[in-house]
């Protein structure tokens, strides 16, 4: 057989072995002399099996070595060879007109059986087919998809995984190459450089970082440009955390989270941090404040860290800072499990917490608890009682917190977070996989944006107020004001008097409403209490002593009975 050049007969023969299954090797060939000098010009060229040939004895020596004495007491290699001695291969030179003539061919394979199927293993051939799917695979990886499931995703393409001629494991190795080629001057270096590039392409990237005396990276901290336009107007309330996704390098991943006008959580800025103690929240604190134009949140929602606390009273005197509820309550088996009434005690508690809307009612239903179960000397009840303006609802009912008691947008946003970070993503991939994540988040947010537009939820009842509402708040929002509608219907008013010559005071009656795990909604109890409305009539104000629309701004039911039994026709001029 004659080929035109050399590469046609390489193909020629490359698709033979990979229909056979068996991989082959360039072994040598010469080249061509002019007047003493060598020229890059082949005169002939040979192939072989890779199996030709035998195992070099160095590598055998090596193999007993490493192995050692097994447990029989015989030394074993422990080194795989593809060298069997199999003669088949391919000789070829080129004629006078320059063309390519096989001149010496052997097919017959010894010592081995070459099978088709087994060619996808080979990597003289699997190499052909990572190129075909290498951009397809870098763009789901990107995107926060595991290699098995990129994996099974291109191999269903191809029928099955059968069909399929690369492996998850080939996969594997490429994006661990690619990674390796971005990182040949450092992790650390490489995040920067990316920081850089960012920093480029949009100058409201704010990014810092710092050293230790080694000069080793310490901490760093980023705010994307979206992160520091949404904290305008989100940024009354956040969260803070640290205890998501210690990483490789030991770096705990802290951010921090709002609330946006339809509810959903974003994001306000990340942080590696290299210790959580005071020292290193004052830094990541100041600096955050600083990226945000000076201007630090009315409140901040954190759990009971004793560093965090200093941190924050140093940094932000003038935030109120809360902490999380549901940290506390969650340690109630632990701290209380031992006692006999357990289940009593734990009720009692959580009665006095969150059925009391005052801080008198607190004070006489927690004392009230204490005394019935003799709790008197547990240090643990004894001390969160002596800080219970940090955590307890009735005396943070004074201020705004977006309807938030507890960590869970934190939690909720690290849940996100799982898709696309792991804690072997390395340092500059944080970062990438970030932008990624709030790319996702800032088309949820157009969504429901588009989802307000477009859609209006119909109105439950006949209350002015409903209608209003429905204009002027967000989906999402105006279910809140529609369940409170509903509630309205348990409500009715028992009591009134006047206060002065244009404010009333109103005594409401409504039932008691509790959480059904089941269904996650409200349901009434047979309990009823009695809630305080005062109600100007001349300014059309009205106050509850629930003060849900203080808390969380969501109209309460208590108001609306008293709008109501008013019938306060001027009640969108007011609200606005």
């Amino acid at each position: 057989m004659v080929f035109l050049t050399l590469d046609d007969l390489d193909n020629f023969f490359r698709r033979y072995a990979k229909q056979q299954g068996f991989g082959i090797v360039k072994a040598g060939g010469a080249y061509k002399q002019e007047k003493g000098k060598t020229l890059n010009e082949r005169r002939n060229c040979t192939w072989k099996c890779e199996s030709g040939g035998k195992p070099d004895a160095r590598i055998r020596a090596s193999s007993r070595l490493l192995n050692g004495v097994s447990g029989k007491g015989v030394k074993m290699a422990n080194r795989k060879t593809k060298k069997v001695g199999c003669p088949v291969m391919l000789h070829a030179k080129v004629t006078k007109d320059g063309k390519w003539q096989i001149r010496n061919v052997v097919l017959q394979h010894q010592n081995h059986e070459p099978v088709p199927s087994i060619s996808k293993y080979i990597s003289m051939f699997h190499r052909e087919d990572l190129n075909a799917v290498r951009r397809r695979l870098f763009q789901h990886h990107d995107e926060g998809v595991s290699i098995p499931q990129i994996h099974s995703a291109l191999a269903a393409e191809r029928n099955g995984v059968e069909n399929f001629p690369v492996s998850e494991r080939q996969l594997r190795n490429v994006v661990d190459k690619e990674k390796r080629l971005k990182m040949m001057e450092g992790d650390a270096n490489a995040m920067a450089a990316y920081f850089h590039r960012m920093s480029t392409d949009n100058q409201n990237f704010f990014h810092l970082h710092r050293l230790d005396d080694d000069e080793r990276l310490k901490d760093v901290m980023w705010v994307d440009a979206r992160s520091r336009a949404a904290y305008i107007e989100f940024g009354d309330v956040v969260c803070f955390d640290s205890t998501y996704l210690t990483n490789r390098y030991l770096l705990p991943f802290a951010n921090f989270v709002g609330v946006n006008h339809h509810g959903q959580s974003v994001l306000l800025g990340c942080a590696l941090i290299s210790h959580e103690d005071a020292e290193t929240f004052e830094w990541v604190f100041t600096n955050w404040i600083s990226c945000m134009g000076g201007k630090a949140p009315s409140g901040i929602l954190t759990d009971q860290d004793a560093a965090m606390k200093k941190a924050i009273a140093k940094v932000m005197p003038n935030t109120r800072h809360r902490w999380c509820l549901w940290h506390i309550l969650n340690k109630l088996p632990l701290k209380l499990g031992g006692y006999d009434k357990y289940d009593e005690i734990k009720q009692a508690l959580l009665r006095a917490i969150y059925d009391s809307y005052t801080v008198e009612e607190f004070e006489n239903s927690w004392n009230e608890a204490i005394d019935a179960y003799n709790l008197g000397e547990n240090a643990w009840l004894k001390g969160l009682y002596q800080e219970r303006e940090w955590w307890i609802p009735p005396y943070m009912k004074d201020m705004f917190w977006a309807g938030m008691r507890s960590t869970q947008r934190v939690e909720s946003m690290n849940s996100f977070f799982d898709k696309y970070l792991k804690k072997q993503t390395r340092l500059y991939e944080f970062v990438q996989q970030y932008c990624k994540a709030m790319e996702r988040r800032a088309e949820d947010e157009n969504q429901a944006d588009a989802d307000s537009a477009r859609f209006c939820h119909q109105l439950v009842s006949d209350f002015p107020i409903e209608r209003v509402f429905q204009k002027i708040y967000t989906s999402a929002k105006f279910v809140e004001v529609q369940q409170e509608c509903m509630k309205n219907l348990y409500v009715s008013i028992v009591g009134c008097k006047g206060v002065d010559e244009n404010v009333l005071e109103y005594t409401v009656e409504d039932r008691v409403w509790v959480r059904d795990p089941n269904t996650r909604k409200d349901v009434p109890t047979r309990r009823k209490r009695e809630y305080e409305v005062k109600f100007n009539s001349n300014s059309y104000e009205a106050w509850c002593v629930c003060k849900l629309m203080e808390s969380s701004g969501i109209i309460c039911r208590h108001i609306i009975a008293v709008f109501e039994k008013n019938d306060v026709e001027e009640v969108h001029d007011m609200i606005l």
